[in-house]
């Protein structure tokens, strides 16, 4: 069930991180997650289709790296987004 809500929140950051910066299609996005976490690229994918519009696609790179975390297994940091802006 963690893995779900992790998902929604990952989902959700990055939805905020592209309107703060004016971001309108995502190429590219690395998110580092727990090593024992459940999270992988097709769960984003998906909340992008289900939700997302047109931000991201087909063409997006989405790389989940997994690594060993002192933390909390419901706990991703989003490393990198790289994609096109407004208008440019």
């Amino acid at each position: 069930m963690h893995d779900t809500f992790l998902n929604a929140r990952i989902f959700e950051a990055l939805l905020k991180l592209c309107e703060e910066n004016d971001i309108c299609r995502i190429n590219r996005v690395i998110v580092a997650v727990d090593a024992d976490s459940h999270f992988n690229e097709n769960s984003l994918r998906k909340q992008f289709t289900e939700r997302g519009g047109t931000l991201a696609g087909e063409w997006t790179e989405i790389i989940v790296e997994k690594q060993e975390t002192d933390t909390d297994t419901a706990t991703a940091i989003i490393k990198s987004i790289e994609g096109e802006a407004y208008g440019r």
